[in-house]
């Protein structure tokens, strides 16, 4: 069988953005209706980051990356959750530092607040990167996999995202 090849964007990060977003307080956000916290982190607010689930653990925080193909989970928490590897199948990934394959797994389910994607691929990627960049705690990247199943607004106002399914 021949393994089919994915291509998996990554996030492009920077360091010294201008115009960062101001600080706001915390908004109570109503998961029922598909609205979720939104973060801005990293050093000039150049990563926005959502709290999910995965298969029914967490939460871990995600940056929005709507440059990602796939959603990625960081190699620990892969570890820690024991995702299953995906065969027949080859995930090619381009970033900041280059490209390469990357390891391709099955989750089984991903929920942001009241909305669930299930049986998704995701890739495995060191995240280093963006912890290094001042992104602390991030553990992973919701790609389009997971974003492509809803109508996503978001409300840099109010920090909140809504997902509000097609």
């Amino acid at each position: 069988m021949k393994p089919s090849v994915l291509l998996v964007s990554l996030t492009l990060v920077c360091a010294g953005c201008e115009g960062a977003l101001p600080a706001r307080a915390p908004v109570q956000a109503d998961t029922g209706a598909g609205e979720v916290p939104l973060r801005v982190a990293g050093r000039g607010g150049a990563v926005l980051m959502v709290a999910a689930h995965i298969n029914g653990s967490g939460p871990y925080n995600l940056v929005l990356d709507t440059g990602a193909t796939l959603t990625c989970i960081d190699e620990g928490v892969a570890r820690q959750l024991r995702l299953p590897r995906k065969t027949g199948a080859v995930g090619l990934g381009a970033g900041v530092g280059g490209s390469g394959r990357v390891q391709l797994v099955q989750v089984d389910s991903v929920r942001l607040g009241g909305s669930t994607v299930r049986n998704l691929t995701a890739c495995v990627l060191d995240l280093r990167h963006l912890r290094e960049l001042g992104a602390g705690g991030v553990n992973g990247l919701l790609g389009l996999n997971f974003l492509s199943s809803f109508h996503v607004t978001l409300d840099f106002e109010k920090r909140l995202l809504t997902l509000k399914t097609r």
